[in-house]
């Protein structure tokens, strides 16, 4: 394709924009943005331009050079003005090239500097963005700073082959006419940030509608069993009719009737049937059955209860706590049964705070003054109009007088000992400014599906608000955002929730269900028509979180799981070290290799291989042509000390410890681990790795669990929710493996490394995670990253005593307590069942 003939003498006036200049902006959607040093890059400049001689300033030689090997144009590649003007000296006013190409980065202070080297060595330049540059911001700074050297925009020239945010000046002799350009490219940075936001929503929603396929096929498919069940079920009844009529169920019933157990005698059996513990089996979410056995032999007994009361009333410190419940419409034994629950309470330093949001049932206006009557810690306060569930808890919590507020559902169960515990805590935290506890659900047939959460989660509480009961917070705090919001009604408690975490770190869990959430038509946690309205408010509050944080991201709904993905923005794209460590095994590290290359959509990184004696001639022939960084590390096989001695050797700032046997499965899975890595309180990141039969092989790693560590929810199916969803979405972890980890080196640094002494091997990545927990860091695990391991083919080793017992030395406490798995599981397998004998 040619180029478009400039106007006669260089001249530049008014200029009639065509729809090929919009182009220069384009965003393609939902695509990775074209890269500038895409494989075809100058093969595409050389045919658009034609140019004998060729100036490209911002990449490194190694980048680029091999792509001008067979082009017959002369390319002089610079990565700095200093290298340009050393390249091309002054020679009098005569241009030095055809053409001249700038791949521009985020930002540089030798801006200035390449724009003058440009200027005086070429009159026809292209401007191209690199990954990550900001061009709404930078484009336009450039373009001035060109204009004011008499080198314009030519809008005719369509570029945008070269790169959608490219753009081509051209020398003028004269400035007159050029006054429109600063307007036009503001105008064009307006547009182009329009697009980004439109993107934005539209990946978004594209996200949720994926999501939405997908459950509405599941629902689909349980539509048309449910079809085929009601046939069989139809059919099974007509033969049952034809059953009861025939003689020989008459003739039965005779001889039988000696024989058949009176009924309340079998009643009687099955009761003792159902007291009797049931054993657990390997699943990992427990039947009603075992769950309601394990919580009533913990439950404590009439005895224990009097116990804590007696305790509690030597309590030095005993705050005041406001439960705040209100009221619309309560069936009247439900409503009973939470105010015998408040009124069983141990601890006795509490109000109830009531609030009827104008109720028009008359059972429930009828029996709430004898309510009132029954206790006066309890009080009332009537509304005038239904305000909805946040006004009415507004209205309790303005009346209230506790230090402490918690809040309680009208239709739910409060264990006798919740305030008590949350009392206790406050003995041994005092500074503590929210605290929250386990829960199950209460059906007619007893508990069922708990809730066992982990302590302070910040990344798993962005993917669903599992704090939810039973949850107290000071006072004061409550005060300081402004109480709940009606706008997020059917989310109220997570927008409350994330304001007050905001505010403070000083956020506690208690381990025990002290809180029974009742399952009814009315209840969100089963109404599947409230489940969208609900969801749709979370997202909201999430979205205005990260906009209080000043952290750019988008929310989407995983409308199978009903939890959350947040997906962060990339700041500014930095360069990845991959290290990989081998000894051998070509086969692997060529299969992991080349995945990387070929199936990675994040742009900066390098590969850097570190030999550690191999000696087979297949490795020998792969390092001799192999074109990434090779590093050689002889002497016994040290995970630890290779690692450290690769890290030594690169200067990157960000470092990712790739095992060989991985094989890269989703070109987001680098991307995934940046935007986590990029945030300045995490110290690692981890992915979701799986055996080639998609099965799990890790998905975060579990403290004291089988010995010292084991990787959680090993063998489930890739896409099994997992209990309470913690498979699908991210969260934290006391580690992560390091078959697959990202970290930052200032961090990496800042710890020492990995214990190349003592831990040459086996715990290492364990160990590493733990020193950066123990500064203060977060490790994050996303299953957004995921790839495959194969693991049955990588070195494999016996853990050494020595190791085992360096890790019980180093790291008692959180060998017997890991924050992040409630000490309520099984402590045999870290599938998050229902631990047994105590566990």
């Amino acid at each position: 394709m040619q180029n478009p003939p400039s106007p006669p003498g260089g001249q530049r006036g008014s200029v009639n924009l065509p729809a090929s200049a919009f182009n220069q902006y384009n965003v393609r959607m939902l695509q990775t943005p074209a890269h500038s040093i895409r494989s075809d890059f100058a093969r595409v400049l050389t045919q658009k331009f034609e140019p004998a001689t060729l100036v490209l300033v911002g990449l490194a030689r190694e980048a680029i050079a091999g792509q001008f090997e067979h082009l017959a144009t002369d390319a002089v590649i610079c990565e700095s003005a200093k290298q340009l003007a050393n390249a091309l000296p002054q020679n009098g006013s005569t241009p030095r090239c055809d053409l001249a190409v700038w791949v521009y980065a985020k930002g540089d202070s030798e801006d200035e500097a390449i724009v003058n080297e440009l200027a005086r060595v070429a009159d026809d330049i292209v401007l191209v963005p690199a990954a990550g540059a900001d061009v709404p911001k930078r484009r336009p700074l450039l373009v001035e700073s060109f204009r004011k050297r008499s080198l314009v925009p030519d809008y005719d020239s369509d570029v945008t082959e070269v790169d959608p945010g490219a753009i081509r000046l051209l020398r003028t002799q004269s400035a007159e006419g050029t006054a429109f350009v600063p307007s036009v490219e503001t105008a064009f940075a307006r547009l182009n940030q329009r697009m980004r936001g439109l993107e934005r929503t539209l990946r978004t929603r594209m996200s949720e509608l994926e999501a939405a396929d997908r459950h509405i096929a599941k629902l689909e498919e349980k539509v048309l069993n449910l079809k085929e069940a009601k046939k069989e079920l139809k059919q099974l009844k007509q033969e049952k009719q034809a059953l009861r009529k025939c003689p020989e169920r008459k003739i039965g019933q005779v001889l039988l009737a000696p024989y058949r157990l009176p009924q309340k005698l079998f009643r009687e059996i099955g009761k003792r049937r159902q007291a009797r513990p049931v054993p657990l089996t390997r699943q990992a979410a427990a039947s009603p059955d075992e769950y309601q056995t394990w919580f009533l032999q913990r439950r404590p007994t009439p005895k224990e209860v009097e116990a804590m009361r007696a305790e509690a009333r030597t309590f030095q410190h005993a705050p005041l706590i406001s439960i705040i419940t209100p009221v619309f419409n309560t069936p009247v034994s439900w409503l009973n049964a939470a105010i015998e629950s408040v009124l069983a309470q141990v601890y006795e330093k509490w109000e109830l705070i009531l609030i009827d949001d104008a109720s028009t049932d008359p059972q429930t206006i009828a029996i709430l003054p004898a309510i009132l009557a029954r206790d006066r810690r309890i009080r009332l306060t009537r509304l005038p109009a239904s305000g909805g569930i946040s006004a009415a808890s507004n209205a309790g919590i303005a009346i209230a007088t506790g230090e402490w507020i918690g809040f309680f559902d009208h239709d739910d169960v409060l264990e006798p000992d919740a305030l008590y515990q949350t009392a206790k805590l406050l003995l041994a935290h005092p500074d503590a400014d929210l605290i929250y506890s386990d829960e199950d659900k209460l059906t007619e047939n007893g508990f069922e599906a708990p809730l066992f959460k982990p302590d302070w989660s910040p990344d798993f509480f962005l993917s669903y608000n599992y704090i939810c009961h039973f949850t107290t917070i000071r006072r004061t705090l409550i005060d300081s955002v402004g109480g709940f919001r009606s706008e997020f009604d059917g989310a109220q408690d997570y927008d409350l929730f994330l304001r007050i975490v905001e505010r403070t770190e000083r956020i506690h869990h208690i381990p025990r269900v002290l809180y029974h959430w009742r399952r009814s038509a009315s209840s969100t946690s089963d109404n599947i028509r409230r489940k969208p309205k609900a969801l749709e408010a979370g997202k909201r509050a999430i979205d205005e979180h990260l906009q209080r944080r000043a952290e750019a991201g988008h929310v989407a709904i995983d409308w199978r799981t009903h939890a959350y993905w947040v997906k962060r923005e990339v700041r500014r794209a930095r360069k990845v070290c991959i290290i990989i460590p081998v000894r051998d095994g070509i086969p692997l590290l060529s299969r992991c290799i080349e995945s990387i290359v070929k199936k990675t959509s994040y742009p900066d990184f390098e590969i850097v291989i570190v030999n550690n004696d191999s000696e087979s001639q297949e490795a020998r022939d792969y390092f001799a042509r192999t074109t990434h960084r090779l590093l050689h590390y002889p002497g016994p096989f040290n995970f630890s000390a290779i690692n450290n001695f690769a890290v030594e050797q690169t200067q990157c700032p960000w470092l990712l410890f790739l095992n060989n046997d991985v094989e890269v499965i989703d070109s987001e899975w680098l991307g995934a681990m940046v935007e986590h890595v990029q945030r300045p309180e995490v110290g690692a990141v981890g992915a979701r790795l799986l055996y080639p039969d998609n099965t799990v092989q890790h998905a975060g790693v579990v403290l004291g669990v089988g010995g010292i560590a084991q990787h959680a929810f090993r063998g489930f199916p890739a896409e099994d929710p997992g209990v309470n969803r913690q498979l699908q979405v991210t969260r934290n972890y006391s580690s992560v493996t390091g078959a697959c980890l990202m970290t930052r080196r200032e961090v990496f640094d800042e710890i020492g490394g990995f214990d190349e002494e003592r831990l040459p091997v086996t715990f290492s990545d364990v160990d590493l995670c733990l020193k950066m927990r123990r500064t203060g860091y977060l490790i994050v695990y996303t299953p957004f990253a995921k790839l495959y391991h194969h693991e049955s083919a990588s070195r494999r080793r016996s853990v050494e005593a020595l190791e085992t017992d360096v890790m019980r030395e180093r790291w008692p406490d959180l060998l017997e307590r890991d924050p992040y798995y409630n000490p309520n599981l099984s402590r045999e397998r870290a599938d998050f069942s229902l631990g047994r004998n105590g566990s």
